[in-house]
């Protein structure tokens, strides 16, 4: 390993194992608040988020926003692709590796992991910064279909899973709320007060409702402001009633309707991956199971038997971005055996790390090619004939050897005739020995040919035509043998 590979290495490890100790630390800080927190100590919140939700879809959102100011639709397309792929690809492979190992983890950690580790992606994002820039691609996938084509049909189907998924929890809401009105009974006020006083929460800020629209308690909104807590027309007793608001409480602290958005996000993304469809819904259970756990944290059997009644008489409607006690009878069995005889669990923080600095590592190893084209189109666009050759270098893997080249018109036939695909990631190429480097002057500027064993780069000068990145994917290979025969060596 050479010493820029060597750097750039190090460089991606220290920072996965520094994100991945804070993961580790906020696995634990969240657990801890929620384990020891009371309401007669310090006021501070009980349940807290063990991740963000909102960072990766922001995160694409913005750079998307951005992208399209800057360079215009077509580049920022482009540039795009480069920036979700290898991120989603992980995803994908993460979430289709979670699916088979949950039985296992739900028996060995805590409930309240398994629901975050659908959420360690969100982070992702992490990888597409300078310092954690791969050199090369591990793999390289060829599109055999013009990308723009699988682009408009991933867009039509992205586009209409998230519009879908936001129309219906909207259309939702608006059901919920049309007959809602608020909660008038002072003993039920007194209690939903003192249950956000114990989390920790510093002001009354939510209101509590009814609605004949509803047959299970829930919390539907998607932004802190438009949460609403929802009871349906029942009567209940204080202590189940405690219960109802507890386990809201702790779906609205930990933003759970944002990690629910976050999943959506994911699938839309996704749409194409029936695993991504399964994962979404397991990590829905999870968000319930977690939930289940932390109400029920030092409860007695008698509070764990009425909390299992209050789920068997409670199933209702979960769409959207809510959180209710019991929208799904698929786990129902499960949350019951899980309430009523809780398993001794781990906590599962540095399993979580562990995964973070794999999910960080491991991204980027596999790129995207697409759009073969032959190289005169790239690097000649105004006909070879137009562009004379500048300068030329070989190198070995000791040094650069000297050279000249006696056909010009041959070098440049023979660079023409290479088959390019565009190369979709980012990657720095440092530490990857060029075979040849090649300089030409045309009417556009001066272009630079980075020749390489399975990729080639181009660095414009001048020469707004070409895309920025520049990079490509040599599927056939440099026939370098044909090229050294065009060249000249000195001793």
């Amino acid at each position: 390993m050479n010493t820029e590979l060597y750097k750039e290495t190090a460089a991606r490890v220290l920072v996965s194992l520094l994100f991945a100790a804070a993961t580790v630390w906020a696995f634990l800080r969240a657990g801890e608040h929620a384990e020891t927190a009371a309401p007669g100590k310090k006021l501070r919140q009980r349940y807290l988020p063990y991740l963000a939700g909102w960072v990766l879809p922001l995160y694409v959102a913005f750079t998307a926003i951005l992208l399209c100011l800057t360079y215009g639709p077509e580049r920022a397309a482009r540039a795009l692709l480069s920036l979700c792929f290898p991120i989603f690809l992980s995803i994908c492979v993460y979430d289709a590796l979670l699916l088979p190992a949950l039985p296992l983890l739900r028996r060995r950690i805590s409930a309240r992991t398994c629901a975050a580790l659908w959420l360690l992606p969100t982070y992702l994002y992490l990888t597409a910064y300078p310092c954690m820039e791969r050199s090369e691609p591990r793999w390289v996938v060829s599109l055999p279909v013009p990308v723009i084509w699988v682009g408009a049909v991933w867009a039509a189907g992205f586009c209409a899973v998230l519009g879908w998924k936001i129309a219906d929890h909207l259309r939702f809401r608006r059901a919920l709320l049309k007959s809602a009105r608020p909660v008038e009974d002072p003993d039920d006020l007194t209690l939903w007060q003192e249950e956000q006083q114990s989390a920790g929460w510093k002001k009354v800020r939510l209101p509590l409702l009814i609605s004949p629209a509803v047959s299970t308690p829930l919390s539907v909104g998607l932004f802190s402001r438009s949460i609403r807590v929802v009871l349906p027309e029942r009567t209940y007793t204080a202590e189940d009633l405690r219960l109802i608001l507890r386990h809201e409480i702790i779906h609205i602290s930990r933003t759970d309707s944002a990690a629910k958005f976050f999943l959506v996000f994911c699938t839309a993304m996704c749409w194409f991956n029936p695993l991504m469809w399964l994962a979404k819904e397991r990590s829905a259970q999870d968000l319930e199971l977690s939930c289940d756990e932390t109400v029920l944290l030092d409860a007695g059997d008698g509070a764990r038997r009425r909390y299992a009644e209050l789920l068997l008489s409670a199933a209702g409607d979960g769409r959207g971005f809510t959180t209710c006690l019991s929208a799904s009878a698929k786990t129902l069995r499960y949350r019951l055996r899980s309430v009523v005889h809780p398993p001794r669990r781990h906590g599962g923080a540095l399993l979580a790390g562990v995964l973070m600095f794999a999910l960080l590592m491991t991204s980027s190893l596999t790129a995207l090619a697409y759009d073969p084209v032959p190289g005169a189109e790239v690097f000649f666009p105004n006909g070879q004939e137009a562009y004379t050759l500048r300068t030329v270098q070989w190198h070995t893997e000791m040094r650069t050897v000297p050279c000249r080249c006696a056909d010009p018109e041959g070098l440049a036939s023979r660079l023409g005739e290479l088959k390019l695909e565009a190369l979709a990631g980012t990657y720095s190429f440092s530490g990857i020995r060029p075979l040849l480097e090649v300089c030409f002057e045309g009417p556009e500027g001066t272009v630079w040919i980075v020749v390489r064993e399975k990729s080639l780069s181009v660095i414009p000068m001048g020469r707004p035509s070409l895309q920025s990145e520049g990079d490509y994917y040599l599927p056939q290979g440099a026939d370098l043998e044909a090229l050294a025969q065009l060249l000249t060596f000195s001793e």
